[in-house]
């Protein structure tokens, strides 16, 4: 993702952090610690009119209370979303409220953030109010959802790689790595038309995904998409 960032989109690498579970790169294990640091780095000198991107490849899970509270009622399978870091099992997940609060919430106004979940359960892992289906129709609008009623200043979209009720899968590329099938079609889907519309990608991605996978992708926002609006990362 990080090649595909500097060779299609010009971004330096001094403006990218990478975090990987390579036995070598202990200074940047995914562990619970480091992705929220992460996060905040990435959000910390945001203004108006930047554009900033985050992907995260990886396990997904849900849990159905935080330390005994019950979850809110508008989620629409009862489940807390959450990614679950490589220290997950004794640090514990990383919810859906944490990645709110750390990487939406600071954000200012006219500022833009695109986020890449490629992970199980992920379809509405940043809660965000509208959610499309392919033909550029809202397929849900939560009004209760925290990104419309307490905190709309940026505009936030999510690409997710599964709904709610899925699970995602992977698939072997060129020189038999192995990469997230959603991360793996957005690459591809954007490498072959870097110009589409955001709705665009979410019908690309979701017609290369259905030749191998059996998940289908998100698409959400925390303000309505115009259905000409270029996706540029």
């Amino acid at each position: 993702m990080a090649e595909f960032l500097k060779s299609f989109w010009n971004y330096a690498n001094e403006d990218i952090m990478v975090l990987t579970d390579e036995p070598y790169n202990l200074k940047y294990m995914p562990t619970k610690r480091n992705i929220l640091s992460a996060l905040r780095w990435l959000v910390k000198d945001a203004q108006t009119g930047d554009c900033l991107f985050f992907h995260y490849s990886g396990h997904g899970g849900r849990i159905i209370d935080l330390d005994g509270r019950p979850v809110d009622s508008h989620r629409v399978d009862g489940f807390e979303k959450a990614i679950q870091p490589v220290d997950w099992e004794h640090a514990g997940e990383i919810v859906a409220e944490d990645l709110y609060d750390v990487m939406v919430k600071p954000l200012p106004t006219g500022c833009c953030l695109n986020a890449l979940f490629d992970s199980c359960y992920s379809g509405t892992v940043l809660d965000l109010p509208y959610i499309y289906r392919t033909n550029g129709h809202l397929k849900r609008h939560d009004a209760n959802s925290r990104a419309l009623t307490k905190y709309p200043q940026a505009h936030v979209v999510l690409f997710a790689s599964c709904s709610d009720f899925q699970r995602s899968g992977g698939v072997i590329i060129r020189g038999g790595e192995f990469l997230g099938a959603m991360s793996s079609a957005f690459i591809s889907s954007l490498t072959t038309d870097p110009t589409q519309t955001y709705l665009q990608v979410l019908v690309s991605v979701q017609d290369i995904l259905r030749r191998t996978q059996r998940q289908t992708p998100q698409l959400s926002s925390s303000y309505p998409i115009d259905s000409k609006q270029q996706c540029i990362l």
